[in-house]
């Protein structure tokens, strides 16, 4: 085996984890907002999708590339991220913020089995063992759901829905940028967040989209998704999704941390148990991915 790093590696390897741990705290300034769904979907949406169409711009490489967003495979990555917005923003504004990012974690197994279907790849065994491994994982953090500490009063089967539709419109979106990898990924993704943005000003009440913390939510969406998501996106020049998807196991891992320490959310020991099962599972899954991708040909 050769698990020699390079540069290169070590390069993107400390990009990505700099952008998950800016992304880490991302849902503890959702709730410090205090904003209903559709206000935060419109903050979130337009000053991300701004700076992030901004900052592309910068880049010959995205200005050259840009037509590509308009193809069928352009419009449905587009499609898939405004989706998995929606589906996250909702979520956390029902829910525990946990259970979110627990569900939202298994985004690298919808991502294999829609590879199956649209890039023709195989599957193996520990694909589904990962994914049954993350299904149990999920329903034991939502089989006591409701007995969360300051956490929102909605529904848990309703956020669980929203999880999993956020984390499969996520895997589908990666996969579709894979299939077409000369669609530039920063860029649609600004776009899509304008989308979203602009959906969520559509239905929003005027009296509504100044109510609450102005001032956290831009923070979320001026600072920590346009730095977290260019760092992931550059990240993948270096090294490989697999290693990236391991490092945004942090979200996953610390976001709940964060909230509790900010907002005394607290989780139960069955929705502590789960996302451990969860994060353990993905970990092994990913780590078995790249031993492959290191063994020689």
């Amino acid at each position: 085996m050769n698990f020699s790093l390079s540069g290169n590696l070590f390069k993107g390897i400390g990009i990505a984890s700099i952008g998950a741990l800016i992304l880490s705290p991302d849902v503890l300034f959702m709730r410090w907002s205090e904003m209903d769904v559709w206000s935060m979907l419109t903050w979130r949406g337009i000053e991300m999708g701004i700076i992030l169409i901004l900052f592309s711009s910068c880049f010959k490489v995205f200005r050259d590339n840009f037509k590509n967003i308009f193809s069928p495979v352009g419009f449905g990555i587009i499609c898939c991220q405004i989706i998995s917005s929606f589906f996250f923003t909702y979520g956390i504004a029902e829910t525990s913020a946990s259970l979110i990012l627990f569900t939202l974690a298994t985004s690298p197994i919808f991502a294999s089995i829609f590879s199956i279907f649209i890039l023709g790849e195989k599957t193996n065994n520990s694909t589904w063992i990962t994914a049954c491994l993350a299904l149990i994982g999920v329903g034991i953090s939502v089989a006591n759901g409701d007995n969360v500490l300051n956490a929102p009063e909605g529904s848990v089967l309703i956020g669980t829905i929203c999880g999993i539709g956020a984390a499969a419109s996520l895997g589908l979106s990666l996969v579709l940028l894979r299939y077409q990898p000369n669609i530039p990924a920063m860029t649609v993704t600004g776009i899509s967040a304008l989308g979203n943005g602009f959906i969520g000003l559509l239905i929003v009440s005027p009296g509504l989209l100044f109510q609450g913390d102005i001032l956290s939510i831009s923070l979320s969406g001026l600072i920590i998704l346009p730095i977290s998501f260019a760092c992931l996106t550059f990240a993948t020049r270096y090294t490989q999704a697999s290693n990236i998807g391991l490092l945004m196991l942090l979200e996953t891992a610390l976001g709940p941390f964060w909230v509790w320490l900010g907002t005394n959310e607290t989780p139960n020991l069955f929705m502590i148990s789960g996302g451990v099962i969860v994060i353990l599972s993905l970990a092994w899954y990913i780590l078995v991915d790249q031993i492959k991708i290191s063994l020689p040909k």
